[in-house]
């Protein structure tokens, strides 16, 4: 199939349908990389609901114009930038960002795809409730792209990938046609795995408009140390003994060289350096234990058996 540009003719089209608050400027921030990296071109629309992204999908596919489904914009791969061929239509989910409902017991949100990672931690904390896909753009990712990339973050040794805290989707498919997939069960054998196939797959398949997540009790006790160790292989032995002490408590395990330490140095002079002399490689540990056990202790117990052991 022969691919054509989003003309001023095929917005207009657009237009009859959507209504103008769904038109977006063209500012740099849709078509580049954050570092600047690679830069692209295209349409800004940016639809207020499942049904007006299903009508620019439609079109898009009647009118043989590509489309770039956009979130955040935080990507540092450049996916989300249309380096070459015709002028895309840059799908944004920005206007799509509510909070459709959320059940403590059942723990289990329903968000649509625009919505910011950072206020899916705040709806779930106010229901004191955790959901724990936790990365550094926390506060301008939106919860389609993350999934759209199965993003990983701080939290997967405890919790997985982003595959492994949705439970259901609502998407719309290349033709315009509208996946209902917003499943709260978490036992569910029916079938075809659509989600799976739609998480990771980058809109390649379709673009996610809502997910069903997975929450989690909030950890009673939390408690971080950085520790030094000899090496890579030092590290998994301490992850091993980490495990063996508190289980599942361990939510973030992250290894360090020394070259990181040197940058936050360089980064923020102001800053307290965790270590007088900085080792050639060290580990974050994170726990999150339940209400009764000291995360301190568990710490410092974990530290003592580590340092014995070598």
């Amino acid at each position: 199939m022969t691919l054509s540009s989003a003309t001023p003719g095929f917005i207009d089209g657009l237009r009859t349908v959507l209504p103008d608050v769904a038109f977006r400027e063209a500012e740099p921030r849709y078509f580049e990389e954050p570092r600047g990296r690679w830069q692209g071109r295209g349409v800004v629309v940016a639809p207020g609901d499942v049904e007006g992204v299903a009508h620019v999908v439609r079109a898009c596919a009647e009118a043989g114009v590509p489309v770039v489904p956009y979130g955040g914009g935080t990507g540092l791969v450049g996916g989300q930038v249309a380096v070459d061929g015709p002028v895309p239509v840059i799908l944004s989910l920005e206007r799509m960002r509510a909070v459709r409902g959320l059940w403590p017991d059942e723990n289990v949100m329903i968000v649509e795809a625009g919505a910011i990672l950072q206020d899916i931690h705040a709806a779930a904390e106010a229901a004191n409730r955790l959901f724990p896909l936790s990365i550094a753009a926390k506060g301008s990712a939106r919860i389609g792209g993350l999934l759209g990339t199965n993003a990983g973050g701080v939290n997967v040794l405890r919790y997985g990938n982003a595959r492994d805290l949705c439970l259901g989707l609502e998407a719309v498919l290349p033709d315009g046609r509208v996946w209902h997939g917003l499943k709260r069960l978490r036992k569910d054998n029916t079938g075809y795995d659509l989600r799976n196939l739609l998480i990771g797959s980058e809109g390649t398949l379709g673009v996610i408009t809502a997910a069903a997540l997975k929450l989690a009790p909030r950890p009673a006790g939390e408690g971080t140390a950085l520790m030094a160790v000899a090496g890579p292989r030092a590290a998994l032995d301490l992850l091993a003994l980490a495990r063996d002490h508190m289980g599942e408590g361990i939510s973030a395990f992250e290894i360090m060289h020394r070259q990181g330490l040197d940058f936050l140095a360089e980064a923020l002079p102001d800053i307290r350096q965790p270590f007088a002399v900085p080792p050639e490689w060290c580990v974050l540990v994170d726990v999150g234990l339940a209400r009764g056990l000291d995360p301190a202790a568990a710490l410092e117990a974990l530290f003592a058996e580590g340092f014995e052991a070598g």
